[in-house]
C-alpha cells in the first residue's frame, strides 16, 4: 500500500541527484537514470497491484497483475535500451493505459458474467461457454491493439512498429511478408475468428425459441462456412499474399490440386448444398443405412442419431450411445439418407403384441388403447390405432400404432420398453395370457 509513495519519492530524489556537481558524467549518471526509470515503473505497477486486490475474484486479480507486469516489464526494457523515449506527453499515455486496463478488467470480469446471465435462458450451456471463451479472447486482443495505439500516439513506439514492418522474411515483387505483418496476422486472426464464433451463436437469438435449435443451427453452420472464406481472404491480404499471387499458382498447379484436393472440395461444396437445400438441418434425426461404423465394441450397419453440427468438411452426428461420429458431407449427397424430421418431427411407431387364442379381442384392444393414452411420449392430437393383424400359429397378433415427437424422444427402444412394461401388468390383471409356441405331434406308427 505504501510502495507507490516510496517508489515515486525515490524517483523524485533521483531527479534531484542531477543537481549535484559531477553527477552528469560517467558511470553514476547512467545508473541514476536507470534507478529513476525503475522507481517510476515500480510505482505504476504497485498502483495496479493495489487496484487488483479490490476485485472480488482472485482469478481476475491474477489476470490484471500478470498482464500489467508483462506490459510494464516490456516497456521498461524498451525504455532502457532507448527505443522508447518518455516525456510528460508519455505520462499522459501511461495514465490512459492504466484507465484502459481497469476498464478491460471490469469488462472481462463483470461484463462477460452479465452477458452469460442474460443468455442463460436463451441458449444451451455449450453455446454460452463458446460465447464466453471467445469473448474473453476478443476483449484481450482489442485491449492489446488499443494499448499499442496509445503508445504509438504518446511516445515513439511507432518507430519500433515501423522497424518490424521493414524486417522481411520474404521480400519479392508480389509477396512481402515481414515480422510486422505476422504480428498483425496473429492479432487480426484472434479478432476475426472470435467475432465469427460469437456471431454464429448469437444468430440463433433471431429465431423463435421453439425452432431455435433447428433453424438457428442451420443458420449458424451457413454463417460459419461463409465467414471462414471471408476471414481467409482478409488474413491472406494482411500477411501480404494477394490474388495476384494465388491465381498464377492456382493456374500452374490447378490440375495437381484438382486431383489432390477433389475430396476436400467435394465435401466443402456438399456442405453448402446441404445448407441451402435444407435437406439436412442441425437437430434433425437421421439414419445413414449405407454407412457402417464400429463403436464401443459393437458393429452397426448404419448410423442413427442427431445432427449436432454441419461443418466445413463433415457433419457431426451424435448417436444414442453419446458417440459423436464425423460423416463427410459428400456422403449425404451421394448416399441415401433417412431423415426422420425433415418437414416435421412426428414419426409413427408400430409395436406388435401377441395374446393367446382364449383372449377376448375387444378387451385386448381396450387395454392397448389405455396403455397408449398413459404413455407420456404419445402425441395426443395424432391418430392412434389398434390393429388386429393376424391369426398366428400360436397367438392372436395385434399391433399398437401411435405417433411420437422423435426430436424430444430419440430413445425409441426405451419407449417400446415402457409400453411393454405397462401392457404386461394390464394383461396380468385382466387374466390375458401371453402365448408360447404350441405344436401338435402325430405319430404315424404305433407306440
Amino acid at each position: 500500500r505504501f510502495l507507490p509513495y516510496i517508489s515515486f519519492l525515490f524517483a523524485l530524489i533521483s531527479s534531484f541527484l542531477f543537481l549535484l556537481p559531477g553527477i552528469k558524467e560517467g558511470y553514476y549518471y547512467l545508473w541514476t537514470i536507470r534507478l529513476k526509470k525503475l522507481f517510476i515503473v515500480l510505482g505504476i505497477l504497485s498502483i495496479i497491484w493495489e487496484l487488483s486486490f479490490s476485485l472480488k475474484k482472485d482469478t481476475y486479480s491474477k489476470i490484471l497483475r500478470f498482464s500489467a507486469s508483462m506490459i510494464l516489464f516490456l516497456l521498461f526494457l524498451l525504455w532502457e535500451i532507448d527505443y522508447l523515449r518518455f516525456n510528460f506527453k508519455t505520462m499522459i499515455g501511461m495514465a490512459l493505459i492504466i484507465l484502459l486496463t481497469i476498464f478491460y478488467v471490469l469488462i472481462y470480469s463483470k461484463g462477460i458474467c452479465f452477458l452469460r446471465d442474460r443468455l442463460y435462458s436463451e441458449l444451451s450451456e455449450r453455446d454460452i461457454n463458446t460465447i464466453e471463451s471467445y469473448s474473453k479472447a476478443l476483449i484481450s486482443a482489442v485491449y492489446l491493439v488499443i494499448v499499442i495505439k496509445v503508445l504509438s500516439i504518446f511516445s515513439n513506439f511507432e518507430v519500433i512498429l515501423n522497424k518490424l514492418d521493414n524486417i522481411y522474411l520474404l521480400n519479392a515483387e508480389l509477396i512481402k511478408i515481414s515480422f510486422g505483418n505476422i504480428l498483425k496476422f496473429i492479432v487480426l486472426s484472434i479478432i476475426l475468428f472470435s467475432l465469427l464464433n460469437i456471431g454464429k451463436k448469437l444468430i440463433k437469438l433471431l429465431f423463435p425459441k421453439n425452432i431455435r435449435e433447428v433453424e438457428g443451427g442451420s443458420a449458424e453452420a451457413l454463417i460459419f462456412n461463409i465467414g471462414i472464406l471471408f476471414n481467409c481472404i482478409v488474413l491472406l491480404s494482411t500477411l501480404g499474399i494477394t490474388w495476384k499471387v494465388i491465381l498464377p499458382i492456382a493456374g500452374t498447379l490447378g490440375v495437381g490440386l484438382g486431383f489432390g484436393l477433389q475430396t476436400i472440395m467435394n465435401n466443402y461444396i456438399s456442405g453448402f448444398i446441404l445448407l441451402f437445400s435444407k435437406k439436412l438441418k442441425v437437430g434433425d434425426i437421421v439414419e445413414l443405412p449405407s454407412v457402417s461404423v464400429s463403436t464401443l465394441g459393437n458393429v452397426s450397419s448404419s448410423v442413427f442419431g442427431k445432427v449436432e453440427d454441419i461443418g466445413i468438411l463433415s457433419t457431426i452426428i451424435r448417436t444414442n450411445d453419446g458417440v459423436e461420429i464425423a460423416i463427410p458431407n459428400s456422403s449425404f449427397i451421394s448416399s441415401p439418407i433417412v431423415n426422420f424430421s425433415l418437414r416435421d418431427s412426428y414419426v409413427r411407431l408400430k409395436i406388435p403384441v401377441g395374446v393367446s387364442y382364449s383372449s377376448d379381442p375387444q378387451t385386448v384392444r381396450k387395454l392397448l388403447e389405455e396403455t397408449i393414452e398413459e404413455l407420456p411420449y404419445t402425441v395426443k392430437n395424432m391418430p392412434k390405432q389398434i390393429r388386429f393383424e393376424e391369426l398366428g400359429d400360436s397367438a392372436l397378433i395385434f399391433r399398437a400404432v401411435f405417433w411420437i415427437d422423435i426430436r424430444e424422444n430419440l430413445w425409441i427402444k426405451n419407449i417400446i420398453s415402457d409400453f411393454y412394461f405397462k401392457v404386461w401388468y394390464k394383461f396380468k390383471e385382466a387374466g390375458i395370457e401371453i402365448p408360447f409356441p404350441q405344436n401338435d405331434i402325430w405319430f404315424r406308427n404305433s407306440l
